[in-house]
């Protein structure tokens, strides 16, 4: 209902006003439709909300007050007309936006979370799983555990420093800086592999490649596909061990060179090979008779099948495990100074 004014004529008691019952109904009707706005019914305010000078109060167990902090400057606050409830603030704090009492979408809601810099964010424990943004480095930051995470994006990830990857997984080929040209691919042929390559570098070391796993003994092989090569572009070295007078008599079986250098005449027992191919070089340089030991027959002659050789002058020698794996066969060119037995 329009407010209804009471007509109170042009002057004072000219007749031209409202009558006095006609003024009253006025009155009445006014009262009862702000009885009927604020209150249950026409004749009963609600005894829950009241107004101070500048707020609206619904007053109850916990009084509820609804405030302008700036009640001179003008704003507007629109709610939609969707029928049903539009937010719900529930006794844990919660607060749910809802298009409808029925519907089952949330509304959306769109807000600011931006900071001139992370040092101005509020504290991370109190608001923790917040969202916010820093405006001069132009990240957006998640709290949990007390402090705010910096979160990565793809403009950022590719260039990420100290990033750690924790058992990481890689199932297509790495590529070069263009991601143009594939330059490595890994590649598990059997099921339940515990064996693994280890890369190492330490204090500006040569970097170092082996290999590790559960098993014992992990070997590595290095294949070119089919008739490629293996290039070595700068110098061999060989695993060596030396030895002379006063070394055990047992040669290291995981070495592929052997200086041996005595004074005075000593044995060396050689191990048997493990694999068809595997190679065995000697620099002799004693001044003394040095043996090389093997087990029974393992030097193959074509007289006959020898287990010991004795080198009397300085030699280079070399010596491969055969492939039916049983003996040791002596290059040719190293016999100048063998004796067999």
């Amino acid at each position: 209902m329009t407010k209804q004014n009471i007509s109170v004529g042009t002057i004072a008691n000219d007749g031209t006003g409202d009558t006095l019952r006609s003024a009253g109904n006025k009155i009445n009707d006014n009262f009862v439709e702000l009885y009927q706005a604020f209150g249950t019914d026409s004749g009963t305010l609600g005894s829950g909300i009241t107004f101070d000078s500048n707020s609206i109060v619904f007053a109850g167990i916990g009084t509820t007050t609804i405030t302008r902090l700036e009640p001179n400057s003008p704003i507007t606050l629109t709610v939609s007309d969707i029928t049903g409830t539009s937010i719900v603030i529930d006794g844990n704090n919660i607060v749910d936006l809802i298009d409808s009492a029925t519907s089952t979408s949330p509304a959306k809601i769109h807000f600011s979370n931006s900071y001139d810099s992370a040092g101005l964010f509020p504290n991370a424990t109190t608001y923790d799983g917040m969202f916010a943004h820093a405006s001069n480095t132009s990240r957006a930051f998640f709290s949990n555990n007390g402090a705010w995470q910096k979160l990565m994006d793809s403009d950022t990830f590719t260039s990420r420093t100290n990033l750690q990857i924790i058992t990481p997984r890689m199932d297509t080929t790495v590529y070069d800086n263009t991601g143009t040209f594939g330059i490595l691919e890994l590649d598990n042929t059997s099921t339940g592999n515990t064996s693994y390559v280890k890369i190492a570098n330490t204090n500006d070391s040569a970097p170092t490649i082996t290999t590790d796993g559960a098993s014992t003994d992990i070997g590595i092989k290095i294949k070119p596909k089919n008739a490629g090569a293996i290039q070595l572009d700068g110098g061999l070295v060989y695993s060596s061990e030396f030895y002379d007078q006063n070394s055990d008599s047992d040669l290291d079986s995981n070495a592929s060179f052997y200086i041996i250098s005595t004074n005075v005449a000593r044995s060396y027992k050689l191990h048997d090979g493990r694999y068809g191919g595997e190679t065995k070089r000697f620099i002799v340089r004693s001044t003394a008779d040095t043996t090389i030991e093997t087990n029974a027959g393992n030097i193959l002659r074509p007289d006959a099948n020898y287990t010991n050789f004795t080198v009397s002058d300085t030699s280079f020698i070399t010596l491969a495990w055969t492939d039916f794996g049983t003996a040791w066969v002596v290059d040719r060119d190293s016999d100048r100074y063998i004796t067999y037995s």
